[in-house]
């Protein structure tokens, strides 16, 4: 037997649109928000465990990267904020 919020999640639309805008242009995207699952062809789709394990890999990745030069561009922005405040 379900449960009332199972019922909810299974009846309601999953994919949700967003409006972001390209090169100047308005594009309507479809996205989910199930935890393990991707968009494929306007359809909801269970991602495998390899590419699950792939997109962890990649983020830890991306995120150690973001992490290095945030101390840079930190820096950056202090150096030139004190330039504006000398002005």
């Amino acid at each position: 037997m379900k449960t009332f919020q199972e019922y909810l999640d299974a009846t309601l639309e999953a994919l949700k649109k967003k409006v972001v805008f390209r090169g100047g242009k308005k594009v309507v995207l479809k996205k989910t928000d199930k935890k393990g699952f991707k968009v494929v062809g306007g359809k909801e789709v269970k991602m495998d465990a390899k590419e699950k394990m792939n997109r962890k890999k990649a983020a830890k990745k991306a995120a150690m990267k973001r992490k290095s030069g945030a101390a840079a561009a930190a820096k950056k922005r202090a150096k030139s904020m004190k330039k504006r405040r000398g002005m």
